[in-house]
């Protein structure tokens, strides 16, 4: 059986967040070991969920600003823990909302 090989005391975390012990390693690899049914897997789409709720993708903006800018907005994401992204879409969306 494969084993999880890693640095340090540090715990292993999967992408969804579940801590993978010995046990479940051991879990997964009889899993593995006996085959499984490809008809029962469930189809993931990559990469993030689109932002109008509905399936498919967001549009995409991508803008470039100055220093003095972007410095500001960096301050407005670590005072409020946001990240650059919602800052400048909430930014955009009130300056639509007023005009």
């Amino acid at each position: 059986m494969a084993t999880v090989k890693q640095a340090g005391d540090e715990p292993v975390i999967t992408k969804a967040g579940t801590e993978l012990t010995e046990g479940l390693e051991a879990r997964l690899a009889q899993v593995a070991a006996a085959g499984f049914d490809p008809a029962t897997l469930v189809r993931r789409h990559p990469g993030r969920p689109s932002l109008s709720g509905r399936s498919g993708h967001s549009n995409r903006v991508d803008l470039r600003v100055d220093d003095e800018t972007h410095r500001a907005i960096r301050r407005i994401t670590d005072q409020d823990n946001r990240n650059v992204s919602d800052v400048v879409r909430d930014a955009i969306r009130r300056f639509l909302e007023a005009s």
